[in-house]
């Protein structure tokens, strides 16, 4: 059932207030033509080298009807050639609804070190409009290790570990030494609920 205007709000506007700061994620390589089988929610790819926990998001999703392509999801029962994915971290299987002939997994990790070393910055949000949120702290500035990349923004419940509550793909932007990344605009978005 979808989520009416009011509701979405609702939701966002807890949202924003639980989620007090913002983090960088740098994604990984992607692992491409990973499978998954629906009888087991199993993906399988030789040796992917995922751990459980990891944060990954699906890209290039062919089949899957219960995932969501750019949505966040944690590994869980990784096993060397096997994974399951999850809605939380250590959370249950998702169920992948429909086998999945094709899918490319991208993992994603929050950056970290660097001199001035990097750190989550503390964020406040607008009030919820059009199903969508956005920060409203102004320009964010991260200091970014050199050997990294802003991919995407977490929205996370502290300024260290906490729970991530949503992430935002950015344009993305690479560093070979270190730099400042200067975030002007992240946003929470239910429109595809």
């Amino acid at each position: 059932m979808p989520y009416t205007a009011a509701g979405k709000h609702a939701m966002l506007n807890a949202l924003g207030a639980l989620a007090t700061h913002i983090g960088i994620l740098d994604a990984a390589t992607p692992i491409t033509t990973v499978t998954g089988v629906t009888s087991t929610d199993t993906f399988t790819k030789t040796s992917h080298g995922l751990s459980n926990g990891d944060l990954v998001v699906l890209s290039s999703l062919t089949g899957g009807s219960g995932l969501v392509a750019g949505a966040p999801y944690f590994v869980v029962a990784q096993a060397t050639n096997t994974f399951q994915l999850s809605l939380t971290s250590g959370g249950s299987a998702v169920d992948l609804g429909t086998d999945v002939t094709s899918v490319t997994v991208t993992e994603l990790v929050e950056v970290t070190g660097g001199s001035p070393a990097y750190s989550r910055e503390a964020a406040t949000w607008a009030t919820a409009a059009a199903g969508s949120m956005d920060e409203s702290t102004g320009t964010l500035s991260f200091d970014m290790p050199a050997s990294s990349a802003a991919d995407y923004a977490g929205a996370y419940s502290a300024s260290t570990t906490g729970t991530l509550y949503a992430i935002d793909a950015l344009a993305g932007e690479s560093f070979v030494a270190q730099g400042v990344f200067e975030l002007t605009d992240a946003d929470l978005d239910l429109n595809a609920a």
